[in-house]
């Protein structure tokens, strides 16, 4: 309790873990509510939060409630998934995928991932498990970042393409990337140039300012 209060001064550090994916990682106390960091990103909970929150908003909390299954692709703590579950209502089945056994083991002990019931949690590379599920979804999250870096795959042909094969009818892809830089902003520009011949794209930049997000249908 006495933590629980002194947060709302100052940031309380809990926790310290290394990482081979992600580096070190820690846990923190910031006005009454648990953060997971990477050394230069938040990767739950906090300003990730608040950024995927706004892109599931421009899809539609009604539209989102009524999908059957949901992928997320870079689970971390599950943030994305107390917004999917608390606040849109969502009853349906979540898949959610991340590489980064330490940051699964954090979240199960920190941030109750295990008491979500209509969470499935996968420890595999996302490339890998694109490939080999049959399932299809309303809507695909993709959230992939090793620390502050967006893994190169990503923007590449062979994965949105896959992606595209697990989407059901009507279904969404919400695409998190951060443009920081005039490289990073150019290579969004050419993904969507090239993209835009199988998907529909919808562009939201300067979400918490370094963020640009993506809506594919």
């Amino acid at each position: 309790m006495f933590k629980h209060l002194l947060s709302y001064i100052f940031p309380i550090t809990l926790l310290r873990k290394s990482s081979k994916v992600s580096g070190t990682l820690s846990v923190t106390l910031l006005s009454g509510k648990y953060l997971l960091n990477s050394p230069n990103t938040d990767y739950s909970f906090g300003s990730l939060q608040r950024i995927l929150r706004y892109g599931l908003q421009q899809i539609g909390f009604d539209a989102i409630a009524k999908q059957k299954n949901i992928l997320v692709l870079g689970l971390a703590a599950g943030s994305v998934v107390e917004t999917l579950v608390e606040e849109v209502g969502y009853q349906g089945h979540i898949h959610g995928v991340d590489i980064d056994e330490t940051v699964l083991e954090i979240g199960r002990e920190h941030f109750q991932l295990d008491q979500i019931k209509n969470l499935r949690i996968f420890h595999c590379d996302a490339q890998d498990y694109i490939k080999n599920t049959s399932v299809k979804y309303g809507l695909i999250i993709v959230d992939l970042f090793q620390d502050d870096q967006m893994p190169d795959f990503l923007f590449t042909p062979p994965f949105f393409s896959q992606l595209k094969t697990l989407l059901s009818p009507k279904g969404s892809i919400l695409f998190n990337t951060i443009t920081r830089t005039k490289s990073e902003k150019q290579r969004n520009q050419d993904f969507v140039q090239y993209f835009s011949k199988l998907y529909h794209i919808k562009r939201y930049p300067k979400v918490e300012e370094e963020n640009e997000l993506l809506i594919l249908t």
